[in-house]
């Protein structure tokens, strides 16, 4: 596979976790944390109007546990009553977002590469090398 090619692949895939966004969904999250598939975060809202993204969640008895997602990043440990939860969302594919960004980077390659070929071309115009 030519470099340019495995350079693009590489960047079309860092680009993919855009691509998702929270969505709500009305399975008790019992069901979400458990094998076979357990969801990774889930963003929770709770009665009194505070989100939390909570990363690795997990329920016991009565009470979601996981660690606190601010930022992006794990910060601390996080114990949410599952009665104190107004809604859930979880994180799934965006396809329009993935079509967006999919176009975006591929119509920069492609105007990259025509931008590439006519600075070679131009750079070489004019000799004849011998022939």
């Amino acid at each position: 596979m030519p470099f340019r090619a495995v350079v693009s692949v590489i960047l079309l895939a860092a680009y993919l976790p855009a691509c998702t966004a929270y969505h709500a969904t009305s399975t008790p999250l019992a069901e979400l944390t458990t094998p076979p598939n357990p969801v990774g975060r889930v963003c929770v809202t709770k009665f009194s109007g505070a989100q939390v993204e909570v990363l690795q969640p997990r329920v016991a008895h009565d009470t979601l546990f996981g660690m606190n997602g601010a930022r992006g990043m794990a910060t601390s440990g996080v114990a949410i009553a599952l009665s104190d939860i107004k809604s859930t969302e979880i994180r799934k594919l965006d396809g329009g977002k993935t079509l967006v960004a999919v176009l975006v980077i591929g119509g920069v390659m492609v105007l990259a590469g025509l931008g590439m070929k006519t600075l070679s071309d131009d750079m070489w115009d004019g000799y004849s090398f011998g022939m």
